[in-house]
C-alpha cells in the first residue's frame, strides 16, 4: 500500500469511531432528511476538504463532517461529485439535501440558500516555495494568478483588479480553471505566478508535500470567513442543522475530524455559538 494510500485509510478509521453520534427522533431531524438519506452534492477536486482517494473513494474533512451529520440524525450519507460550478444550482433543482464543499458562507449565497457555518478559513495566495511575499494588493498588479470557475475567488480577484484599474495599476490576469487541481496544476509548471485558495489547502499540500508551496498573500478579513452547509431555505431545517454542528461541537465530534486531517483546533472557534 502507497504512503498515500495509508493515510487515506488511516483517516477513514480514525474518522469512523467518530461518527457513532446516537440517531436522534424524527422530531429533532430536518425535513430533508425523511427519506433516511443525508445526500451531499461535492466537488472532489479540494483537499482536505473533499478528494478522491486512491481507490475513487471520496475522503476528506466534509466528507467526514457529511457522516458525522447522516449519524446524528439516524440516516445514511451520500455523496454526490459533480463540478464546483454545478453545486448550488443542484441544490436549488433538489438533486440533493445540501452543499457541503469547501463552499464560503458568503452575504450573496444567502440570498438563495441558507447557510450555517462550521469550519473558519481564510483566502489566500499560494505560490511556489520561495516566491516573494505580497505585501498587500497592488502587489498583485500584472501578476498571474489562477482560481477556480464557480468560486468566491473568481469575484474576489475580478474585483480587486478592477481596484487596481481604477488606481492606473496594470489589472490582474484572472486565469479560471474548472477543477481547483487544474489551477494548482498551472502553478507547478510555472504559467501562473500563484493561486487564489484557501488556508486549508495550503495546510494540506504542505502536509503531503512538504517545500513545494507556500503562503505568499492573506486576503485583510476583519473575521474569519468559515466554510459552509448549504441547504434550500426553510427556517425550521436551518436550526435542526445549526443544533446539529453544534452538537458536534459539544461533543468533540468536529475537533476530531480535524484534527484527524492536520487542521488548527483555532479553526473551530466560536463554531456552533
Amino acid at each position: 500500500m502507497s504512503r498515500s494510500s495509508r493515510k487515506f485509510a488511516a483517516a477513514v478509521t480514525a474518522v469512523a469511531a467518530l461518527v457513532t453520534t446516537p440517531a436522534l427522533a424524527a422530531s429533532d431531524a430536518p425535513s430533508f432528511v425523511e427519506d433516511g438519506v443525508f445526500s451531499v452534492c461535492q466537488d472532489p477536486t479540494f483537499p482536505p476538504m473533499e478528494f478522491m482517494s486512491a481507490d475513487q473513494k471520496p475522503v476528506g474533512v466534509d466528507v467526514d463532517v457529511v457522516s458525522a451529520l447522516a449519524a446524528h440524525w439516524g440516516v445514511e450519507p451520500k455523496v454526490m461529485a459533480m463540478d464546483f460550478s454545478g453545486l448550488l444550482p443542484s441544490l436549488s433543482a433538489s438533486r440533493c439535501d445540501a452543499v457541503i464543499s469547501g463552499t464560503l458562507l458568503t452575504e450573496e449565497r444567502q440570498k438563495t440558500f441558507d447557510g450555517v457555518g462550521y469550519l473558519n478559513t481564510y483566502i489566500v495566495i499560494v505560490a511556489k516555495k520561495g516566491a516573494a511575499p505580497f505585501g498587500s494588493v497592488e502587489d498583485l498588479a500584472g501578476k498571474n494568478i489562477a482560481a477556480q470557475s464557480g468560486t468566491k475567488y473568481v469575484e474576489e480577484l475580478n474585483h480587486m483588479s478592477t481596484a487596481l484599474e481604477a488606481k492606473g495599476l496594470s489589472p490582474i490576469n484572472v486565469q479560471v480553471y474548472p477543477k481547483q487541481t487544474d489551477a494548482i496544476q498551472q502553478l507547478q509548471v510555472g504559467r501562473v505566478d500563484g493561486v487564489m485558495t484557501q488556508d486549508t489547502e495550503v495546510a494540506y499540500r504542505e502536509f503531503e508535500n512538504p517545500g513545494q508551496f507556500e503562503t505568499v498573500w492573506t486576503v485583510p478579513l476583519e473575521t474569519p470567513q468559515p466554510y459552509a452547509a448549504y441547504i434550500r431555505p426553510n427556517g425550521d431545517d436551518k436550526a435542526m442543522l445549526a443544533k446539529a454542528i453544534a452538537a458536534l461541537m459539544a461533543d468533540g465530534t468536529l475537533k476530531g475530524i480535524i484534527e484527524t486531517w492536520k487542521l488548527s483546533p483555532s479553526q473551530l472557534t466560536g463554531i456552533g455559538e
